[in-house]
């Protein structure tokens, strides 16, 4: 035994100095986002695009914390230490050049985690203009991307995914599931691969974050944010299928459908004006979907949705709930097929839509459930004042007739943010868009008389930017008023 011991012993330091060469080459070769050249021009670039006060050092600082909202004007942190939770977080910023997106991203999953930014125009089918890139995650959860940009002034879809139809390594496809099954929380949606169908084992879970815009000749800097979900149903995936329309709308140039239903998530809705189908869409994670599609006058017109289990790209999982031919479909929106023994879902909307008019100067955003009125603070107020102009009373009058009269439904909330520019401190800057964004729920408040409308209002001061401070031009774009319509029960 005396002579094995030097032998035991030679051998353990060399272990010790073979550990410790490839623990120094492995942080060697990892990647060092700070010393990055991409990165530290993409920083710099970030920098000259909004110069942050004191007050927002942190906040603009995306690689020193995991990730902040800002809620009610408080600036509030997300903590690191949940690497890895299975309730997953995606958000950050983009920022937007002629010709490319840059997206400072922020999140808890795990160091080593692959994620993909992607740039769609058009619809996701009929895709006008498509860009992705995919980065890793690094260990304070942040990653930096380019995308290139395009020249379009269609809607533009900047999405955030992290999912598993794809390349991931071993060790993070172990810890959230070969097909993300693991992962839970509002971030999530199911998604069917690219191939295989709909079969059990090509619908995956994945983790995404989206902004949805319509580009302007002022370049933005953007927050990815929380979907706002509707409360689950308690009969979600019940044969007994009820749908719920919120909205029928137009502006003239397109239609736009809100509903709710207990169908099952993933299931592909249609949707028909009189007989001709305009567009498709799957349900969304709280039962809800949207749908979207050109504008059309016809005269005593019907809108009809329907869900049909036999529809040739129904995941299988869907038609296994509801039957391959609809036999397990009850209720009273259960139709049959005219032309087979097949039972359908069939929700006709028999009101007229009703046309958003909004006054001139002001913009109309609509994504998902919410619809946003823009205006500009220099319609409603003078310089660094909170007092509504007289003129400006006439336009609160023009926006509370459009959300008396071209909404179908009378129960829905109205959040108020105010926003402004970066000049002047944190504090006041927050101060001044509280007060403002008071001042217009006072007026709008008393315009509309109902007891099913509730208002809240925010203030944000120059926390949420829509484009670069650094012109008169954009601190002009930035000091705003939001009026969002949020149909959510």
């Amino acid at each position: 035994m005396k002579k094995n011991y030097p032998c035991f012993f030679t051998f353990f330091i060399a272990c010790l100095i073979i550990a410790g060469c490839n623990q120094t080459q492995q942080s060697s070769s990892a990647p060092d986002e700070e010393n990055h050249p991409d990165a530290q021009d993409a920083e710099e670039e970030h920098e000259k695009l909004e110069e942050p006060v004191e007050e927002s050092q942190a906040k603009d600082d995306l690689h020193e914390h995991q990730g902040e909202q800002v809620e009610e004007g408080e600036l509030v942190e997300k903590e690191t230490s949940d690497a890895g939770n299975y309730n997953v977080f995606i958000g950050g910023e983009m920022v937007e050049t002629d010709e490319q997106i840059m997206i400072f991203g922020e999140s808890n999953l795990l160091p080593g985690a692959r994620v993909v930014g992607e740039v769609i125009v058009g619809d996701e089918e009929e895709q006008v203009f498509f860009a992705d890139t995919s980065e890793i995650v690094g260990d304070d959860g942040s990653f930096y991307m380019e995308i290139e940009n395009h020249p379009l002034d269609d809607e533009t879809r900047v999405s955030i995914r992290f999912h598993f139809d794809g390349q991931q390594d071993d060790a993070i496809i172990r810890h959230y599931g070969d097909r993300g099954q693991k992962l839970e929380g509002p971030f999530i949606y199911k998604h069917q691969g690219e191939v295989g169908g709909g079969s059990p084992q090509n619908i995956f879970k994945q983790a995404k974050a989206t902004v949805i815009y319509l580009p302007k000749e002022e370049k933005a800097v953007r927050q990815f944010t929380e979907p706002n979900w509707h409360p689950m149903p308690n009969d979600m995936g019940d044969p007994r299928v009820w749908i719920e329309v919120d909205e029928v709308n137009h502006d003239h140039e397109y239609f736009y459908i809100q509903a709710r239903s207990n169908l099952s998530e993933g299931a592909l809705v249609n949707i028909y004006h009189g007989n001709a189908r305009k567009d498709d869409t799957r349900v969304l994670p709280d039962g809800s979907f949207y749908a979207k599609f050109d504008y059309e006058y016809k005269e005593d017109t019907n809108i009809t949705i329907q869900f049909d289990p036999s529809h040739w790209n129904q995941w299988n999982e869907v038609e296994e709930k509801y039957g391959a031919k609809g036999q397990r479909l009850v209720g009273n929106l259960v139709v049959s097929d005219k032309y087979s023994d097949k039972q359908l879902i069939e929700k006709v909307v028999e009101q007229q839509s009703n046309a958003i008019e909004v006054p001139d100067h002001v913009e109309l955003q609509i994504d998902g459930s919410e619809m946003t009125l823009l205006v500009p603070d220099d319609v409603l107020f003078d310089f660094d004042e909170y007092e509504l102009k007289n003129s400006s009373k006439e336009i609160l009058d023009e926006i509370s007739e459009t959300l008396i009269h071209s909404f179908n439904k009378n129960d829905f909330e109205i959040v108020i943010n105010g926003h402004t520019d970066n000049i002047g401190s944190e504090s006041y800057n927050l101060d001044l868009s509280v007060k403002r964004a008071a001042e217009v729920e006072k007026h709008l408040e008393d315009k509309i008389d109902s007891a099913n409308v509730t208002f809240t209002t925010k203030g944000f001061g120059s926390a949420k930017p829509v484009v670069s401070n650094e012109t008169e031009k954009g601190q002009a774009k930035n000091r705003r008023v939001e009026i969002v319509i949020n149909f959510k029960d």
